[in-house]
């Protein structure tokens, strides 16, 4: 099988920002159960985003089989939520985190809805892993095949979303996170913005050498 995992207004929201970078770069940690490595990620300290805090939570979403991009995803969401208690006007107040099939759910009307200010998005992460002959996990699967149905494009889910993509996978295969890419491409042809291109963590290499400066840099994308 193939698996990724196998295979205050603005001065005050950057003061905030710098705060809870320092706490997240204290507390998260690749999956103990990866060959990534264990120690603390360090995060860069925030920018000034362009707009003040956002009044919708952090979505982090993750397909996964094996169990690494769950526990990577879970793991930033529990450390974003801890260090929220010392920088309560983060950009994002608070966080969702859930299996990629759980969209309908527990995001989908709040990515329908325009923010209230014109400027701002929605941040949603994706992290996924591919499994199988470049197939998603079970928990994605249904996530997977609503991107591509031919009637969610005239709807345009994600035109209120700033996104950005961390993909799993294996070069030893002959397809290398396919369902990563895919989730890259779909969501931004269905009106998501892109905070910054999709990376793809190599299992073969080390996920480490992506999983941490992704980590590092994307929620400062995400708050641009």
């Amino acid at each position: 099988e193939q698996e990724g995992e196998g295979e205050g207004e603005k001065e005050g929201t950057k003061a905030d920002a710098s705060s809870l970078a320092k706490d997240l770069e204290e507390t998260l940690v690749v999956s103990p159960e990866s060959t990534a490595a264990k120690a603390p990620i360090e995060i860069e300290p925030s920018r000034q985003p362009t707009q003040s805090q956002s009044p919708t939570p952090l979505f982090v979403l993750y397909g996964s089989a094996t169990g690494n991009a769950e526990h990577m995803a879970k793991d930033l969401a529990a450390s974003y939520q801890t260090a929220l208690q010392s920088s309560p006007t983060a950009y994002f107040p608070s966080v969702t985190c859930c299996p990629l099939n759980d969209y309908k759910k527990k995001c989908l009307d709040v990515w329908s809805a325009p923010p209230a200010s014109p400027a701002a998005k929605h941040g949603v992460l994706f992290l996924c892993s591919t499994t199988g002959n470049a197939d998603a996990p079970e928990n994605a699967d249904r996530f997977v095949r609503w991107l591509k149905r031919k009637s969610t494009e005239p709807t345009r889910p994600f035109r209120h979303c700033a996104y950005a993509v961390l993909g799993l996978g294996d070069s030893n295969y002959d397809v290398f996170c396919a369902v990563g890419k895919l989730i890259d491409r779909k969501v931004g042809e269905l009106g998501g913005t892109r905070a910054r291109s999709v990376a793809c963590a190599d299992e073969a290499t080390g996920l480490e050498e992506v999983v941490e400066p992704w980590v590092t840099g994307v929620l400062d994308d995400l708050a641009r």
